[in-house]
């Protein structure tokens, strides 16, 4: 039988080796908190306790956060390679440099995506998407904190939350070709969830779509990182797509304000 007979008898979606805990999900969810809160509270006092001309940058305050973050991810999977020794944190350069490149597109794609689901609406009516101010400083230090976003969030949710799941519940799903640690659909739950105050800020079509596609860009970030064998990929690709997203907002509001 042919490799490709063998291929088209494979059910469209598969599961194996599954093995599903409780106590390491509620271990990663509080592992996600430690990073995250103490990180963000700490920007915010810094940023209250600056120079008042800089309190209306709040994209400085935003990359304060990424960066205390990223270094709270770190401290993590140094931790974790202690009390887990077989985790992989995947701190490596990427198998091929190209990877960098395709996951750049990857992020392109994605912050278009966002911005339909974001602001379709308004785009539809030719309505300045709000949010964003027009001051050239204050604009450079959002893009700044875009692009530099999956420094913090990647080093946490793949690095350090999938490289402990996969450990502690080891198990690989499939769809088609698609194929990713159950770890990864896990952490890609958590990921999504992370992003629950969307609920409290924007109408409710807008905040289920950005649930949906962050727990989809969850599944993607892991996958790139699996291929690549690298967590740079998943970096590039989540910065490229917030920094695409928030750069094509200003330049709209730009032309239609």
């Amino acid at each position: 039988m042919t490799p490709s007979h063998l291929a088209s008898d494979r059910p469209f979606f598969e599961a194996h080796g599954v093995r599903l805990r409780l106590w390491p999900l509620v271990v990663a969810a509080l592992a996600m908190q430690a990073c995250l809160v103490p990180a963000r509270e700490a920007a915010r006092w810094l940023f209250r306790s600056g120079p008042e001309s800089l309190h209306d940058h709040v994209g400085l305050f935003v990359f304060l956060a990424i960066v205390l973050q990223g270094a709270s991810g770190l401290l993590g999977i140094v931790l974790m390679r202690r009390l887990l020794p077989a985790a992989d944190a995947h701190l490596r350069r990427p198998v091929r440099a190209a990877w960098l490149g395709q996951a750049a597109l990857i992020g392109l794609a994605m912050g278009l995506i966002m911005l339909v689901v974001d602001y379709g609406g308004s785009i539809v009516a030719r309505q300045a998407p709000g949010g964003y101010s027009h001051d050239p400083a204050i604009a450079a230090g959002w893009l700044l904190a875009m692009i530099t976003t999956g420094l913090g969030e990647e080093t946490i949710f793949r690095g350090l939350l999938v490289g402990m799941l996969v450990v502690l519940c080891p198990g690989r799903v499939r769809v088609g070709g698609f194929e990713i640690p159950v770890a990864g659909v896990l952490v890609a739950l958590l990921f999504s969830a992370a992003h629950y105050d969307s609920f409290l800020h924007d109408p409710l079509a807008q905040a289920v779509g950005q649930q949906l596609y962050a727990f989809v860009w969850g599944l993607i970030y892991v996958w790139l990182m699996e291929r690549s064998r690298s967590l740079a990929a998943p970096i590039v690709a989540h910065g490229v797509g917030n920094f695409t997203e928030v750069a094509l907002v200003m330049i709209l509001n730009s032309q239609w304000a």
